[in-house]
């Protein structure tokens, strides 16, 4: 069973979100907090497997909340709830060491397979997200410059399928629509993304993102 703690300070969104996660068979919702604080004295109290934290509270936000949480107990995996205007966040809930990015108005199914796919040890970003991370970089770093000579040269070790698959890492697929694009198996998009975390020397799936824009592989 997974469980999970929600922090929203939107009273009826938690109870929506509740709601959800609770009518899946391996997820339980242990807990809520309506702030950072109480978010972080929750997660420190109750055994919590993934936090799903809004970027905006009340108080003490979530990125810092986020960053309180994992600091003291770094197993848990943490998910940011973001809109479209959150893009000026993003680049300190990434230093944070956030999992995941989902927008709010994200589907049941998105959000519920969110959950698993972090305790699973992968890292999800919404596809409407991708753009805004995207644009938050692209303000402030240059593309060949900003890659580290390990990460040159790991570019320059890439496979054709790995290349393939890295861009659609960057556009937003999930690992299933990358085995459907690509028709492999979704194993195989898995084993091509540990070659690429560890040829690009990338902590997860942002930072894959991240190393694809800097390489200007994406278009302008």
């Amino acid at each position: 069973m997974i469980r999970v703690l929600i922090a929203d300070d939107q009273t009826l969104l938690v109870s929506a979100l509740s709601t959800i996660l609770n009518s899946a068979e391996d997820i339980e919702v242990k807990t809520t907090a309506s702030d950072g604080a109480s978010a972080i004295a929750s997660a420190l109290e109750s055994l919590i497997d993934v936090a799903v934290i809004d970027i905006r509270m009340p108080g003490m936000d979530g990125i810092a909340a986020a960053q309180a949480i994992l600091a003291r107990k770094p197993n848990i995996k943490v998910i940011m709830l973001t809109t479209f205007g959150d893009e000026e966040y993003v680049s300190a809930a990434l230093q944070a060491g956030a999992h995941g990015f989902l927008l709010k108005d994200a589907e049941p199914e998105e959000l519920i397979g969110a959950i698993r796919a972090v305790h699973a040890g992968e890292s999800v970003l919404a596809s409407a997200v991708t753009e805004p991370i995207i644009s938050a970089y692209r303000a402030s770093l240059s593309h060949k410059k900003s890659l580290s000579p390990e990460q040159e040269q790991g570019l320059a070790l890439l496979t054709p399928r790995e290349r393939e698959v890295l861009l659609a890492i960057a556009s937003g697929a999930s690992n299933r629509e990358i085995a459907q694009r690509l028709c492999i198996a979704e194993t195989t998009v898995k084993t091509h993304i540990s070659a690429l975390l560890s040829k690009l020397h990338a902590r997860d799936r942002v930072a894959l993102v991240l190393i694809t824009h800097r390489a200007g592989l994406l278009p302008q």
